[in-house]
């Protein structure tokens, strides 16, 4: 009765915590979700060929979700609400493998409420990713291995890399490395790992004959993993101070653990380079982390108020860095303002005119424009000199060189919200040539947003 309680517990604050944005902004009178690559992923889900994107001109990955084709009012479910289900979902079956490894109750706690209020997990399972399918697979699969169901276990994981590639390539990697640390269940690790590979394997030819090549797949560049910082996708100061303590209280003598504490460390590494990796990686985070939240708790202090402020400070700490991403998910683009901007685009322009404007939010603008942005946050790995550009265009305050450039890409519309006129103030090229060389009109204007025209 007691495990029960418990996962009630954790299921209501999993939906809480996944549905309060949304629920906050529609009570604020925005019902649009927050700017992320949801948009994206819905646009591509709503386009005639699944594996092109018209808008962009590129292949895009195989996605099976994207196959199952829903009308409107289904399709809306799937954005919204099956996502925080998944979440869900995957909190139960997180508490039942942690169970599974006669792992205190407290420190299964303390582990699912670290991964629950984490950034990362609500940025996972808030609207339409395809890691949210990916990670309940993961979960649901190895729930499976460590009951020695290698058939289902088989079937669960091997639907992975039919979803996201990467993330099927990582979740091989990480079921070979725990196979490695441990003796229990090899077969049934064995077989799923076996099923997975050929999955991929498979994965990667379908992809390969559709024009999506392994030099798309693995999107790697520095930046910021900090969620205390800015970080849209990171993990806080105080979670990674946690895990690193965990990492030292968990560790066990002899070759084969020292093995797999540099395989782990070298997908910390990689975190730093590529948002996939980080995602999975917030998952193992969390149970060192747990760990040693519970360790300070528990270990006996000379100070007692010394111990007290630490982890009070510590569970502060946390609760703050989500908080600012909950806050900033709230306050997030768009609103009903830039959304009026970008249907008088739509219907203003011609379809092969392009728009320049912020890559962070090129997704929703694409969306509700049905117009090709310069850049969004994908056009760095297809068409990077096209991303390097924009930047030119914003730094430049040579006239012909301005023109050359929103001639050759066929610019006619530049929209300015808030963040990106920081940006163009930084820049100090743009704004300057639109005040002086009367090649630019403006053509719309609300309180979030301006919209200028190049008439050449």
């Amino acid at each position: 009765m007691k495990d029960v309680k418990y996962i009630i517990m954790l299921v209501l604050l999993t939906g809480i915590l996944l549905a309060a944005p949304s629920i906050i902004r529609v009570l604020e009178h925005n019902s649009y979700m927050p700017n992320s690559e949801a948009y994206y992923n819905i646009r591509i889900y709503n386009n005639s060929s699944t594996g092109y994107d018209s808008l962009q001109g590129h292949s895009v990955p195989l996605n099976i979700i994207n196959l199952i084709r829903l009308n409107y009012g289904v399709k809306d479910v799937l954005f919204r609400i099956i996502p925080i289900i998944l979440g869900i979902l995957t909190v139960i079956f997180s508490y039942l493998i942690l169970h599974k490894q006669n792992i205190s109750e407290k420190t299964i706690i303390a582990i699912i409420l670290l991964m629950i209020i984490s950034p990362i997990f609500n940025y996972v399972f808030t609207d339409y990713k395809p890691y949210s399918f990916a990670i309940f697979l993961g979960i649901l699969g190895l729930y499976f291995i460590l009951h020695d169901k290698t058939l289902i276990s088989t079937a669960v994981i091997s639907i992975i890399p039919f979803i996201d590639l990467l993330s099927g390539i990582v979740m091989l990697l990480l079921l070979l490395t725990y196979m490695f640390a441990s003796q229990k269940h090899r077969e049934t690790y064995k077989t799923t790992c076996i099923a997975l590979l050929a999955a991929v394997i498979l994965s990667v030819i379908i992809n390969g004959y559709y024009g999506y090549g392994m030099a798309h797949i693995f999107k790697f560049d520095m930046h910021n993993i900090l969620i205390d910082i800015g970080s849209n996708i990171g993990i806080s100061f105080s979670m990674i101070i946690l895990s690193i303590i965990g990492l030292i209280l968990l560790w066990e003598d002899g070759w084969r653990n020292v093995a797999t504490y540099a395989i782990l460390i070298a997908f910390i590494v990689l975190s730093l380079f590529n948002d996939t990796i980080l995602i999975y990686m917030n998952f193992i985070i969390m149970v060192y982390a747990g760990f040693a939240l519970i360790y300070l708790n528990k270990r006996k202090w000379s100070i007692s108020i010394i111990k007290k402020t630490t982890i009070l400070l510590i569970v502060c700490s946390i609760f703050f860095s989500t908080l600012v991403y909950a806050t900033r998910i709230v306050r997030s683009e768009p609103t009903q303002n830039y959304i009026d901007a970008l249907k008088f685009v739509e219907n203003q322009s011609l379809t092969t005119e392009v728009i320049m404007a912020s890559p962070e939010n090129g997704y929703f603008i694409e969306y509700y424009s049905n117009r090709m942005v310069l850049a969004d946050d994908l056009t760095k790995y297809y068409e990077k000199k096209r991303y390097d550009d924009l930047d030119v265009i914003a730094s430049s305050r040579n006239l012909d060189r301005t023109e050359g450039l929103l001639k050759e890409y066929n610019i006619k519309y530049i929209i300015i919200d808030k963040e990106f006129s920081l940006y163009l103030k930084e820049k100090e090229g743009l704004l300057f040539l639109i005040d002086t060389s009367r090649k630019f009109t403006s053509i719309y204007k609300n309180d979030d947003v301006e919209v200028w025209m190049y008439i050449g």
